[in-house]
């Protein structure tokens, strides 16, 4: 456990910074547009030997090229959109299967394995939780009493159990896909990777909704940073940490919550109660090399509570960084501790 001094802004540098993140010669290019009912950006460092006066051309066939697989994985993933593939799924009788097609077939797989990873704590199969709570597609005019009356009726129901055979899922009885919690990181990873195969492309920065991976640097040398907020107030940054080719994946309860006689009701539901978590965390930042893993991560570590989720995080090697419900600074994992 590891507690940041007073009013200052510790740096956090990854142990593993790459001999190939050195200054870049290029230019930098932006763009910035709306997907997934949030915001997403891209910071664009193109190779210096390339022309400028193709700048434009290259920024726009890389955003395009960005916009096609966004709206792929909207189509295939999307909880507000009647025809996208987990919709179809979630209709299926019990018993019934449906054949996915990629990428939501990875993402579940991807899910799939956090999931046991993380012994429940992180779970794809939340959607009749999260739609009574109010935080899903449809409009729930009392989001708390459906909830509780929803975590009443669900009382010591085990979590289901998906079974996927090749790309084929299985609808399990009762319950429904929702991927939220581990799309918005993969992707992030699936355009970070398509940026980088662009032959003009010397490094680059992707964030869709505060999930973030960056690889190489700017074009000053210096790193993509992000700023790891003290106690979830942006103004008050306790950490700045670098992305030298790591992802950031951040869950918190002020990112949508209920709130009714003093006691906030989170968007983040405990499997294990179908209820909203009442841990002793209210948020919580994860490293990793994968954003979609970092994103599964940080929402199961909030469940788990603050002792289980450091020993999980050491027993697994976890750079996180987790802010307590009841200490004024946040605390960082063993693996955090390296980059400080």
């Amino acid at each position: 456990m590891h507690l940041p001094p007073d009013n200052k802004l510790t740096l956090l540098i990854p142990p593993d910074v790459p001999a190939s993140a050195c200054l870049k010669d290029g230019r930098e290019l932006f763009h910035a547009g709306d997907i997934f009912g949030t915001q997403w950006s891209l910071c664009l460092l193109r190779k210096g030997s390339t022309n400028p006066a193709n700048d434009e051309a290259y920024r726009e066939q890389v955003v395009k090229a960005c916009r096609q697989t966004l709206e792929l994985i909207d189509s295939q993933m999307s909880l507000w959109r009647a025809n996208s593939l987990i919709a179809q799924y979630n209709r299926l009788p019990a018993g019934k299967r449906l054949s996915l097609h990629d990428p939501m077939a990875t993402v579940v797989r991807k899910a799939l394995v956090q999931s046991e990873k993380t012994g429940g704590a992180f779970h794809p199969g939340l959607y009749e939780a999260v739609e009574h709570w109010g935080f899903g597609a449809t409009n729930i005019e009392h989001p708390i009493a459906s909830g509780l009356a929803f975590a009443r009726r669900r009382n010591g129901a085990q979590p289901p159990r998906f079974r996927m055979e090749g790309s084929e899922l299985e609808k399990t009885a009762e319950h429904s896909l929702d991927l939220n919690g581990i799309a918005k990181g993969y992707a992030v990873d699936l355009l970070c990777d398509l940026i980088r195969s662009h032959p003009d492309t010397a490094s680059c920065l992707v964030e869709i909704g505060g999930e973030l991976k960056g690889f190489g640097t700017r074009a000053d040398g210096m790193p993509f940073w992000t700023e790891l907020a003290s106690s979830g107030d942006p103004g008050t940054p306790a950490y700045r940490a670098a992305l030298y080719g790591w992802a950031c994946a951040t869950s918190g309860e002020s990112e949508r919550s209920h709130q009714a006689e003093n006691i906030v009701y989170s968007h983040i539901i405990d499997p294990r109660t179908n209820a909203s978590s009442t841990s002793d965390l209210i948020a919580a930042t994860v490293f990793d090399k994968e954003c979609a893993k970092a994103d599964a991560l940080a929402t199961a570590l909030i469940v788990m509570g603050a002792s289980k989720a450091l020993t999980f995080a050491y027993a697994h090697n976890i750079p996180c960084v987790l802010t307590h419900r009841d200490q004024a600074a946040p605390i960082l994992s063993e693996a955090m501790i390296e980059w400080a």
